[in-house]
């Protein structure tokens, strides 16, 4: 299993000021949000047995509690490599823990040598930018190396995990350690071994680790590797790392363990930090030694991994509450046009100006060098309509550079852009308003439902135009009054902070005319730690397909984009709405078990259980699959 696929989750990324590839994190929660250690090193690090020193550094990130950095420091290590020759080559893979009140770091010294590299555990303090203190901790079993030892603060004493199958732990002590739990170990290189990943962490009555098991893939891929595909990525992807969460309870005893699951891919993957607060679990891992990332899980998702039965999650985290008594934002909101103005973009503003606000709601018309009659309709129309700004373009910029230009003569706080061929329903403007203004700071963009989509913001409605807008009036009619988590936003209505859109850059132009653009910045906005919402409560009915003919030409840019988009992010899912559809079941369940009012659920349950049926997979092996997933759900 891969959490990151499971869950539909979208890692954070953590970017660091170096040169150096940054892997391997160790997160934990402060009164103020989070802090992450990271490590950052040559990707090319041992070069030859006469190399004196390995480029190696460690940093400290502080986050919000939004997961916004707040600041970026190098830790100082001089004192820790000069008193302890174990460390002369660097500080390794650090987990990060606070013990007596004061923070430390433990560490895995490495030592190069003529005959290979040593690593011997070494407990650090930490003050302010500053590794001090330095303690290095013997090898129990007198190893040449030792890594990945597991801190665990149970009643003011620090316990040492040494592995966790079979489970050994020492008691730490200034006189040396103390074996409290387990007997002999298996061989360091044996595949049964299961040795530490993340630190200890309360967890209720009990305490919650994640610990990894390293493994060789399997023969007949590592010839594939080696001798045919030549994979460059080889001598990493032959070592495959996986990962087990383990409840334990304060005697040693593990109540609980997990299936073994991968993050986001099949190789090195190593996780170093678990934390938790506020029912927020942050898991914090490198992958193949070149990237870090975060990871954020609901208890009750923690729960599932586990094969227990799952809490409930935080309902007002997970889905916020729409206050519709707040001061609505102010807002630019952008029409982009291409061809056929007077059946698309005319229609679309003609359902926007009975709800237009002037005074906080800026309306611009961009048409996108239209090669028919549209520039001259438009000027005919601006004529009726004084509140209307626009502009038409010589060329086709595409959709990222149509909207890219159209954003720079703005200044409102809030973004809205809208395609050519949507129809806003009565008041969908002023329920979306109330959704951005109950948005909190770590939501970036907001997105309404319609009726064709690529996820679940489609509610698969069919007819005319008047049909459809006919039935979704059943969505204002009994409101939610909840944003609802959406995997990423379908970008033919959505609203995005402009701070956001700044910080980002924008849409990508490489994308040319239009497709995967809009996942793109979804996933830009996910790596920087932002939330993406949709909100129920506001239906704008979309088109689809008035720009792009479905041409072999149109075919090819599909094809070409969504290769530019997984080469990009290959550890991104491409999951298929019906899976987007199914998670948002769930959160209605979760509500109506956290006391929420059924009634304004129940029509949108009887739809979205329609279309589950209707998107079912076509082959037998998917389709058990579907189904039992589908069990899940008590509606």
């Amino acid at each position: 299993m891969k959490l990151v696929d499971h869950f539909r989750l979208i890692p954070v990324s953590i970017e660091m000021p170096t040169p150096l590839a940054v892997c391997n994190p160790s997160i934990m929660a402060t009164e103020t949000g989070w802090s992450v250690l990271v490590r950052a090193l040559d990707p090319v690090p041992y070069s030859g047995p006469e190399e004196p020193y390995l480029s190696s550094e460690n940093w400290l990130v502080a986050y919000d509690q939004d997961l916004r950095p707040q600041s970026r420091i190098r830790l100082q290590d001089q004192d820790v490599r000069e008193r302890c020759v174990e460390a002369r080559n660097g500080l390794e893979d650090g987990r990060f823990f606070t013990w007596s009140e004061r923070q430390w770091v433990l560490f895995s010294g490495l030592q190069r040598s003529r005959l290979g590299y040593e690593n011997s555990m070494i407990l650090v303090q930490m003050e302010g930018d500053r590794l001090c203190n330095p303690v290095v901790l013997s090898s129990p079993h007198h190893l040449s190396r030792e890594k990945n030892w597991m801190p665990w603060v149970l009643d003011n004493e620090l316990y040492l995990v040494y592995s966790t199958r079979p489970l050994v732990v020492y008691r730490y002590t200034p006189n040396g350690l103390i074996r409290v739990h387990g007997g002999m170990i298996a061989p360091r290189n044996s595949g049964a071994m299961m040795s530490g990943s993340s630190q200890v962490i309360p967890w209720g009555d009990d305490y919650l680790a994640i610990t990894h098991q390293r493994n060789r893939a399997p023969l007949a891929s590592r010839l594939m590797q080696k001798y045919v595909t030549r994979d460059p990525d080889y001598q990493r992807k032959k070592v495959l790392f996986s990962h087990h969460i383990l409840l334990l309870d304060r005697h040693f005893n593990i109540k609980m363990q997990s299936k073994a699951f991968h993050f986001e891919t099949e190789g090195i993957e190593f996780c170093a930090g678990l934390a938790c607060r506020d029912d927020r679990v942050l898991i914090s891992y490198g992958v193949m030694d070149e990237k870090a990332h975060l990871i954020e899980l609901d208890p009750s998702q923690v729960d599932r991994i586990l094969g227990q039965k799952a809490r409930r999650p935080n309902m007002a985290r997970m889905a916020p509450v729409v206050d519709t008594s707040k001061t609505l934002p102010s807002m630019d909101l952008i029409v982009l046009n291409y061809r056929n103005f007077q059946t698309t973009a005319a229609r679309c503003l003609d359902s926007l100006w009975p709800q237009h606000d002037t005074s906080r709601v800026h309306v611009k018309l961009l048409d996108n060098g239209s090669p028919d009659t549209s520039p001259a309709d438009i000027r005919e129309y601006a004529q009726y309509h004084s509140q209307l700004k626009y502009e038409c373009l010589p060329d086709n910029l595409g959709f990222a550079g149509g909207m890219n230009y159209a954003v720079q003569q703005g200044q409102s706080e809030w973004l809205l852009l809208v395609n050519n061929d949507t129809i806003f329903l009565p008041d969908s403007l002023e329920n979306l308003s109330h959704a951005l203004a109950s948005a909190g700071s770590d939501i970036a963009a907001v997105g309404p439902i319609t009726n064709a989509a690529g996820n679940e913001q489609d509610y698969f409605l069919e007819g005319t135009c008047e049909q459809i807008l006919a039935a979704a009036a059943v969505f204002h009619q009994t409101p939610v009054r909840r944003l609802l988590p959406v995997y990423r936003l379908d970008f033919f209505c959505v609203a995005i902070r402009r701070s956001v859109w700044n910080a980002l850059g924008g849409l990508d132009p490489a994308y040319g005319l239009g497709y995967y653009e809009d996942f793109d910045f979804s996933v830009k906005m996910r790596h920087a730690g932002y939330r993406l919402m949709m909100c129920e409560d506001a239906f704008v009915y979309h088109q689809g397909g008035s720009s792009f003919k479905q041409s072999a030409t149109s075919k090819r840019l599909i094809r070409a984009n969504r290769d530019l988009f997984t080469g990009r992010y290959p550890e991104v899912a491409l999951p298929h709405k019906r899976e987007g559809n199914l998670e948002t079941l769930r959160l209605y369940q979760h509500l109506i078990e956290s006391g929420y009012p059924a009634e304004p659920l129940l029509e949108r349950i009887a739809m979205r259980m329609k279309a589950l049926a209707r998107e079912a997979p076509k082959s037998l092996h998917k389709r058990r699959q579907w189904e039992k997933a589908q069990a899940s759900l008590h509606l």
